[in-house]
């Protein structure tokens, strides 16, 4: 069983926490529970209200928008140590979006309650959560200058190079992180875009395609692509 020390120990690792002083963590932590999901669960759906936000402790999850028509678009891929719905919680609207689990996954869930009684008592935390949330804002316009400027080969080889580097695998292999319908949705292109532009990158040498495990053999002319 997690002890208030051990929650204390993961919050601190969450990107929205990060700086925050151990009596801080600790006051949050008291507030805290667990979720877990099965695949194709629902943490909550858009629409609905949100009393908390959450961190992936194992698993994945993934930010849908529903459209009247039925369409669905994945707005975004949370994975573990990330934490996803604190915008929602302080600004108090119902959901925008649906998070829905892609594998079997277990979320620490920070009530509403804890983060609201400590932002009303310690303006530093406050001054803290603003300050990340600030970056976290930042790498969003990021991604949307990407989507609105890069090609759809783009989106893919800059896909490929994040996740290489972020795999630790000596920058030149990549274990997709999920279906790549998922990703092709996250990337703003469709599935047979994605698996296009997969086949001629590996008809020209550049990558190599096993399933979900690709070996990017030439790095440079990869990252070339994305000065265009």
């Amino acid at each position: 069983m997690l002890t208030t020390t051990s929650v204390s120990d993961l919050l601190s690792r969450t990107p929205l926490f990060q700086g925050l002083a151990p009596g801080q963590l600790d006051a949050l932590s008291r507030g805290c529970r667990f979720l877990s999901l099965d695949q194709d669960e629902a943490a909550f759906h858009q629409g609905s209200p949100v009393r908390g936000f959450f961190m992936v402790l194992r698993g994945q999850m993934q930010l849908t928008v529903s459209t009247a028509d039925g369409a669905r678009k994945v707005v975004e891929i949370i994975r573990e140590g990330e934490s996803f719905g604190a915008a929602i919680l302080f600004e108090g609207h119902d959901a925008p979006a649906t998070a829905t689990a892609l594998t079997a996954t277990e979320l620490l869930v920070v009530t509403g309650t804890a983060v609201f009684g400590l932002l009303d008592r310690d303006p530093a935390f406050a001054r803290r959560i603003l300050a990340n949330m600030a970056g976290r804002l930042h790498q969003l316009l990021q991604d949307v200058k990407s989507y609105s400027l890069m090609s759809g080969t783009q989106r893919v080889v800059g896909l490929l190079l994040r996740e290489a580097e972020s795999d630790g695998a000596g920058g030149s292999v990549v274990l997709l992180p999920t279906r790549k319908q998922v990703l092709a949705s996250r990337l703003n292109i469709a599935p047979e875009t994605f698996s296009r532009v997969l086949h001629d990158l590996s008809a020209t040498g550049l990558i190599e395609v096993a399933g979900n495990r690709i070996v990017l053999h030439d790095v440079p002319r990869l990252a070339a692509l994305l000065e265009r």
